[in-house]
């Protein structure tokens, strides 16, 4: 177990140097609630000491938190991160014909008449649902 925490840390830590906007939160085991540990920017070293984390901050001073309560440790970013908007585009199903994932053409009617599924149709992929 230590060993997986070892690696979280020299992991978490590695990432330090680039990711200033970064914070180190932790999910309770009793509760599920996230709390916030610190920022990344003022973390200098990470270690898992007689069953706590223990942090250690760039002004010397520590942190100490029992690993049972600790159920996830993690670092996120103030904002949320992934995709931020979504593209709809119209395509036209006469041009080129429909083709399955692993690429056989289908010969199918793509007027409404294809089932439920993924389709590659004129070179862009679509889903029927």
């Amino acid at each position: 177990m230590n060993k997986i925490f070892s690696f979280a840390a020299a992991f978490m830590l590695s990432i330090a140097a680039f990711a200033e906007d970064y914070t180190l939160y932790y999910e309770s085991a009793e509760t599920s609630a996230n709390t916030v540990l610190t920022p990344i920017a003022n973390l200098q070293k990470l270690t898992f000491e007689n069953g706590n984390i223990v942090l250690t901050f760039k002004d010397g001073s520590k942190s100490n938190t029992a690993i049972s309560a600790v159920k996830r440790l993690f670092i996120s970013t103030p904002e949320a991160m992934g995709i931020n908007e979504t593209k709809t585009e119209t395509v036209d199903l006469t041009k080129k014909g429909v083709y399955d994932l692993t690429g056989r053409k289908l010969n199918v009617d793509v007027n409404g008449n294809l089932p439920k599924g993924i389709y590659i149709v004129d070179g862009k992929k679509i889903q029927v649902k």
